[in-house]
């Protein structure tokens, strides 16, 4: 049987953080990391001294406390039960003493996305229309059905049976899914797996797919989105990376006990030739860009599509590279007119589906 299967970062179907939009530059990733230290902070049982001076620090900056605080502040904090400010006589103080006292919690601001952006996602898809894509940066299973109703199949005619998203790790709501023509019967969440030392080893989730494609075969698809290099590269994000890579290796292994067909895919956010992706080039698992008809001059799958910006995978098990036919690159939905001819709905930056590059291969099983 002909099967065809892609991966592509959708940078969010219908909402996106405002402090990840384009132009929000070192304000944008600052927020990125208050918001993070912030629901770090709340979730203690007890606030300690510095754990309030942050709190109020940071209010002074967002307007957290303020009677209207700023309609364009990137984080807000939305409050259930009881107070976690307190402000008297111009004088604000941090009045909750744990997470005991008040239910409530921060999120950073949504905006809407251009809708030609998100129809020129629609069309990327439409124009490969793979068997089985593995979704990156998926805001929710919702919001996932909502894209395959109401893009997919009303404006391309072109819907999937099956959708899936596992909510995962990253409270910004960025996740990983499938869509597929064949139906899945079996799902394995990694998301609480941790490192050695105790921390939450996917930024995301790792989930296992089983994918029945007939009465005797069926394929592991194995979504995934390493530890981005956004906000810097440090030794400890590269050790998350690396820590990230290794746990999926072994999970990628095992899954050859279900299948032998095994395929582990999406965002990985580094190179062929890093650290990063060593341990999934092991023992005979192989990355499609291997074979004779992937795009040897511009190799990359993300913004101009240089080498040094390939970091979309589609990691084949050995039964499945014997099985590999033919494989490629839809670029047409990013805006890059002077490298590349976009597809005539993209007309700027601002329309285009994704800077990420759409990676697809065709299999013979």
């Amino acid at each position: 049987m002909k099967l065809r299967v892609a991966t592509f970062n959708m940078e969010n179907l219908f909402t996106r953080p405002s402090a990840m939009a384009d132009g929000a530059g070192s304000k944008g990733q600052t927020a990125i990391d208050d918001h993070a230290t912030l629901n770090s902070i709340v979730a203690k049982d007890l606030y300690s001294d510095h754990d309030k001076a942050i709190l109020l620090d940071l209010a002074k900056r967002y307007g957290f406390a303020a009677q209207n605080p700023p309609s364009n502040a990137l984080v807000l904090l939305n409050k259930v039960r009881g107070q976690l400010y307190s402000t008297s006589g111009g004088t604000t103080i941090v009045k909750a003493k744990g997470r005991g006292d008040w239910t409530g919690w921060f999120e950073l601001r949504m905006k809407d996305i251009k809708w030609t952006a998100t129809f020129n996602t629609g069309r990327v898809v439409s124009e490969i229309s793979p068997d089985i894509l593995v979704c990156v940066e998926v805001e929710s299973r919702p919001t996932a059905m909502r894209f395959n109703e109401q893009v997919l199949r009303a404006e391309f005619h072109h819907e999937y049976p099956h959708v899936m998203v596992i909510d995962g790790n990253d409270m910004r709501g960025i996740d990983v899914g499938i869509l597929s023509r064949y139906p899945i019967n079996g799902i394995r969440s990694h998301v609480d797996d941790t490192n050695p030392t105790g921390e939450l080893t996917f930024s995301r989730d790792c989930p296992e797919y089983v994918i029945q494609l007939s009465d005797e075969k069926s394929i592991v698809v194995i979504p995934n989105h390493f530890k981005s290099k956004r906000g810097g590269d440090s030794p400890d994000v590269q050790a998350r990376r690396l820590a990230q890579a290794s746990a999926a290796s072994a999970i990628a292994k095992r899954a050859q006990k279900i299948s032998p067909y095994v395929l582990l895919a999406g965002d990985l956010n580094d190179t062929p030739d890093s650290a990063t992706i060593a341990p999934l080039l092991m023992d005979g698992f192989a990355d499609v860009m291997t074979h004779p008809s992937y795009p040897k001059d511009r190799p990359g799958t993300y913004d101009t599509g240089t080498a040094r910006n390939k970091i979309d995978y589609l990691i084949m098990s050995p039964a499945l590279q014997g099985a590999l036919q033919q494989t490629g690159i839809e670029r047409r939905g990013s805006y890059h007119p002077n490298t590349w001819k976009p597809f005539d709905t993209v007309k700027s930056k601002a329309d285009e589906a994704s800077d990420h590059h759409l990676v697809w291969a065709d299999f013979e099983i």
